[in-house]
């Protein structure tokens, strides 16, 4: 089965996926919304909207794992400044130790998506796909519903 560039849907799916994960943000959407909008196979917009939601909640996570540390140890700071306190964490052991967990927590975050991205990309080649819970339910719940008001 051929989309509608002449393409096989195996094919372009698979690009999907590794545009998602070496190709950059701006080249997923463009390729993403193309497919969303102007190509019908369902196996197609399925693997276009996983693409997206996968870069896109991994962004967040790995965002979230560099934000945390930052703005507990910043509280702390400005809590024990209130109460005269003169501790800066910056220079404590115990800051160095949790900055290394959440740096782990967000190289992690980045080597399941790429092994996910890597993975989905290999079966859509055979029109294969694993089961990514979040993204099936939006996409039969808001996708599906707008075929049948079709």
């Amino acid at each position: 089965m051929k989309s509608k560039l002449g393409i096989h849907i195996g094919f372009l799916a698979c690009i999907c996926f590794l545009v998602a994960q070496f190709g950059g943000l701006i080249p997923l959407i463009l390729l993403a919304g193309y497919i969303l909008l102007c190509e019908e196979n369902y196996f197609l917009r399925m693997s276009a909207l996983k693409a997206v939601l996968i870069v896109l909640t991994a962004s967040v996570l790995s965002a979230l794992c560099t934000l945390i540390p930052d703005v507990l140890f910043n509280l702390f700071d400005k809590i024990s400044r209130i109460f005269g306190a003169e501790t800066y964490f910056n220079n404590l052991k115990a800051v160095s130790k949790i900055d290394q967990i959440f740096s782990f927590l967000a190289w992690l975050v980045s080597i399941c998506k790429l092994l996910l991205l890597l993975a989905l990309a290999f079966l859509a080649v055979k029109i294969k796909t694993l089961p990514v819970p979040f993204v099936d339910k939006l996409y039969d719940k808001y996708c599906d519903a707008q075929k049948d008001n079709e």
